[in-house]
């Protein structure tokens, strides 16, 4: 016979399952604060570019008001939930307040020293991967609850890829291939535009892309960015 003590109640596993992801840090809150920063580091020794910092975190206007923000380590080697290559470095999931409504922003972060096609295409890969794993995860989320406070509200869901990268002082050519289009975005004046990957959800699904170049320099080795110039 179970014992009580072996026993769980189907209604309670979210909350433990939430409880369980704070307590590994896989989902970390981030005050919205004026000196808060969010560091994100490459953990390959190898890499030139070793760090992003996200600071600014609440310089926004009272039209798109920031109310939360999470960090979602996806690389931690959690078993059952981790994945072993396919997945950016984190995601930033940003919770924002507009007049009838709000806007969950969830920014998957990529970090490389350099690209070329094959990075292209291991790029657009953990995008997929990463926007499927979010869904799971926000599917998991009770938004009904009314102690979170916008159980009433509607919330739109926005994807965007967020590349640093760094060009090698000799370059690499991206080519004419099946990712063309990423490599076009990568060449363009802005560096951002959209891309159609599959997620588990949808065959034809739509991702933003944003691209921000480090150029080569052996003393800089991290960007500073405002988080208001990634959503």
């Amino acid at each position: 016979m179970m014992s009580k003590r072996n026993k769980r109640d189907v209604r309670n596993l979210r909350d433990e399952f939430h409880k369980a992801l704070l307590k590994q840090e896989f989902i970390v809150g981030i005050p919205v604060a004026e000196n808060e920063i969010i560091e994100i580091e490459e953990k390959n020794s190898n890499a030139k570019l070793k760090k992003i910092c996200i600071q600014g975190l609440n310089h926004f206007d009272a039209k798109c008001k920031v109310e939360r923000i999470w960090k979602i380590n996806l690389e931690k080697p959690i078993p059952g939930i981790a994945t072993s290559s396919k997945t950016t470095e984190c995601a930033i999931v940003v919770l924002q307040k507009y007049e009838s409504s709000y806007r969950l922003n969830i920014l998957l972060i990529e970090l490389k020293s350099s690209i070329d096609n094959k990075e292209l295409e291991r790029i657009s890969e953990k995008f997929s991967c990463a926007m499927s794993r979010v869904y799971m995860l926000l599917v998991l989320n009770n938004h009904l609850n009314p102690k979170q406070g916008y159980h009433e509200e509607e919330i739109y869901v926005d994807f965007q890829g967020v590349l640093f990268y760094q060009i090698l002082s000799e370059g690499k050519k991206l080519e004419e291939n099946k990712y063309s289009k990423f490599s076009e975005i990568i060449k363009s004046d802005n560096k951002s535009g959209t891309l159609i990957c599959q997620t588990i959800l949808r065959d034809q699904d739509q991702i933003k892309v944003k691209c921000f170049c480090h150029q080569n320099n052996d003393k800089q080795t991290e960007i500073r960015i405002n988080l208001k110039d990634l959503l």
